[in-house]
């Protein structure tokens, strides 16, 4: 399948994420190479950031320079996004940071609850209804309590994890806390993420088929598709399965932002 030209990775990460070695330039050189009109990057905000064991901040100074010089020298547009791990006790100051600088899209994600990172084998020790329950309430939270944002990433991002493989029937007794979360993107206007890094982690297309199906039935139909590539070489992997996916379901076309302005690109 050909992926439009149009349509653009974003969910990249960058060196100036601690987590990736890719440096801007690279991006721009290989997003050029696709053919493509602009890249986006979409590095980590991350506040007591229980993976890394501190803040995970970006050099925002050193990123404005290299992205100006890069974009003269390459004629392409670079668009700056971010990736904000939500937690309750940072709120304020997430909204504050995010107040500092312009962006063209925001990511909202869940990645700890303050004591654990939902990475951990210690969280996964858990049983799987707790672990789950636990996880997809703290995204209901932050959905609920967040309003700056474009895009809810990977919404069950906790089962790239799991000791063991996560069936539809875990998800669908999360059903309950699954819909406010769907009911609160769609009333707010919001996009949900289609991000193919799960196909190369538990199997599938985050989110879970069975939560994209739920979107779909409660008429949501804003949604992006976004690689979470940390290397080069992974951007725009799996788009041609998740073009396929969305066309299978009725959906034509993608959301994408500049500026934090949404339209929409057909697929």
């Amino acid at each position: 399948m050909t992926i439009p030209n149009l349509l653009i990775d974003q969910h990249v990460h960058s060196s100036y994420s601690p987590d990736s070695s890719s440096k801007l330039e690279e991006l721009v050189r290989y997003s050029l190479a696709l053919g493509k009109p602009a890249v986006v990057t979409t590095d980590h905000l991350e506040y007591d950031c229980k993976y890394f064991k501190q803040n995970v901040l970006i050099d925002w100074k050193s990123y404005k320079q290299e992205a100006e010089e890069l974009a003269q020298r390459y004629k392409m547009e670079i668009r700056k996004g971010i990736e904000v791990g939500y937690r309750s006790d940072y709120k304020d100051v997430i909204n504050g940071y995010l107040a500092q600088q312009p962006f063209d899209v925001i990511l909202l994600s869940a990645h700890n609850d303050g004591t654990l990172d939902f990475s951990e084998k210690a969280y996964h020790d858990l049983p799987i209804q707790q672990r789950l329950k636990h996880y997809f309430r703290h995204v209901r939270e932050a959905v609920d309590q967040m309003d700056n944002f474009d895009i809810v990433a990977h919404l069950d991002y906790v089962a790239r994890y799991t000791t063991y493989p996560v069936e539809e029937q875990d998800i669908a007794a999360c059903k309950p806390i699954l819909y406010d979360i769907l009911k609160l993107i769609i009333e707010k206007q919001k996009v949900l993420e289609l991000n193919t890094t799960g196909l190369y982690r538990q199997g599938w297309i985050h989110p879970h088929p069975y939560i994209l199906g739920m979107y779909v039935e409660m008429g949501g139909r804003a949604v992006s598709i976004g690689s979470d590539a940390h290397q080069v070489g992974h951007l725009e992997q799996g788009f041609a399965e998740a073009i396929e996916l969305l066309q299978s379901l009725g959906l034509r076309e993608v959301v994408q932002f500049k500026g934090r302005v949404p339209y929409t690109v057909s697929i």
